[in-house]
């Protein structure tokens, strides 16, 4: 029997879920996104599977508190989020909850939505497009 080769695609589509998402005044949307890639750039484009409504990835955040427990990727702009807390030990569980969530991939973006005012819905499919790819 004649085994089928399939050429490689470097072009697979790269995919990501929203964990959560919410809007801070005066800063933008916040997105706890699962991805695999190795960091999301300035400007990289975030589609959604179902509406097809696109968002632009503004920076990464980090946690002033925390930061030098989370993962850093050399592509990403990153901004600063001050974390105030009564104890310490809310301070070391927060710290815990961080890496526990970016051990399961999850980080945490500033994101623009484009033509549109919406934040992504909980749960929802993301193609990932760097800003090289032409498709948007």
């Amino acid at each position: 029997m004649k085994r089928k080769i399939i050429p490689y695609n470097s072009k697979l589509k790269a995919i990501a879920y929203t964990e959560n998402s919410f809007k801070i005044t005066g800063r933008g949307i916040v997105l706890e996104l699962k991805h695999s890639e190795e960091g999301l750039s300035d400007g990289t484009k975030l589609v959604s599977e179902k509406s097809d409504k696109v968002w632009k990835v503004k920076a990464r955040i980090l946690f002033d508190h925390a930061v030098h427990e989370q993962k850093l990727f050399e592509n990403e702009v990153t901004e600063y989020m001050l974390m105030t807390f009564k104890s310490a030990k809310l301070k070391q569980e927060s710290i815990h909850q961080i890496k526990e969530r970016e051990s399961q991939k999850i980080y945490q973006y500033f994101i623009s939505p484009i033509n549109h005012e919406v934040k992504p819905e909980h749960a929802e499919r993301l193609e990932i497009i760097n800003i090289d790819d032409k498709k948007v």
